[in-house]
């Protein structure tokens, strides 16, 4: 929840700042890519771009695959406010 809440934060930051900054795209660039990095990472760790057979062959180990599986939950929930509120600085701009 902590990491939500950290995404939350820049979200509501950037929207704070589009509004008050006469040319907002930066922003809202800035923040498509402060969330869409972690969620890309995130589908990297959690091996959502291999098919089956490699997952399993990735995740032998299950300490490994909790680790993986945690810090890539972190990253996604970080990285969805992050777009969601550049999504809506284009609509609210």
């Amino acid at each position: 929840m902590r990491y939500f809440l950290t995404g939350l934060i820049f979200g509501v930051l950037g929207i704070i700042i589009s509004f008050l900054l006469p040319n907002s795209d930066m922003v809202m660039y800035a923040l498509f890519i402060i969330g869409f990095v972690p969620i890309i990472i995130s589908g990297l760790m959690s091996g959502a771009y291999v098919s089956g057979d490699r997952v399993r062959g990735n995740y032998s180990d299950s300490k490994d695959f909790n680790e993986r599986s945690g810090m890539s939950t972190k990253l996604f929930l970080f990285g969805i406010p992050c777009v969601l509120a550049a999504i809506a600085a284009i609509y609210l701009k």
